[in-house]
């Protein structure tokens, strides 16, 4: 028997045992029992009804204060880097990758180093290209220090593979599409072999 029935037998049982002898006594503490029973019943009824819509509140409102972060789901050593993946290129925040190497410099120097790999958002934040920033991570000077190597490895292994696999995937969708809609080509035109008889 199952641990749970059986404990909801005994309840039973002794509850139907209280209330069966203070019926034979002819005291009131039936009715008592009774209520508190009820009421017992309805604190752990409501509680349960509460905690299977909580999960359901929580969903909503983590969903509607999460607006405003949408797009930091990567972050290093406690520091959101704002990633966008435009289809062709993985861009992050020049702003996050400072803070993260604890540099100050105009944006204005930033984009000048990774020259022909930066661009600005819809809000006008400096992106930079992820595998332009990899390699300058790997070549700059303070490359050997274990933070920088860190922050390298985390850039290619989780923001760059990821987003080369998701490419790399998307492009036999979009040549098959392609080939959908031309036109077929008819097979190559070759001479017949020559009758002998």
């Amino acid at each position: 028997m199952n641990s749970r029935l059986g404990r909801a037998i005994l309840v039973g049982l002794l509850i139907a045992t209280v209330l069966g002898w203070s019926s034979v006594l002819g005291s009131g503490l039936g009715l008592t029992v009774l209520v508190v029973v009820a009421l017992c019943v309805a604190a752990v009824g409501g509680l349960w009804w509460l905690t299977q819509r909580a999960g359901d509140a929580h969903a909503a409102v983590r969903e509607r204060l999460g607006r405003a972060e949408e797009g930091h789901h990567h972050a290093f050593a406690g520091v959101r880097l704002q990633v966008e993946d435009d289809g062709r290129h993985v861009w992050v925040g020049g702003a996050g990758l400072q803070k993260v190497l604890g540099q100050r410099e105009p944006e204005e120097a930033q984009a000048a180093r990774h020259a022909g790999a930066w661009r600005r958002n819809e809000r006008g934040l400096l992106m930079l290209r992820v595998d332009v920033a990899i390699q300058h991570l790997a070549t700059m000077p303070g490359r050997d220090e274990p933070r920088v190597q860190r922050l390298r490895r985390y850039l290619e292994r989780d923001v760059l593979y990821p987003a080369q696999r998701r490419h790399e995937a998307a492009r036999p969708s979009r040549a098959a599409s392609a080939a959908g809609s031309a036109a077929p080509t008819p097979p190559a035109s070759r001479p017949l072999p020559e009758d002998p008889a």
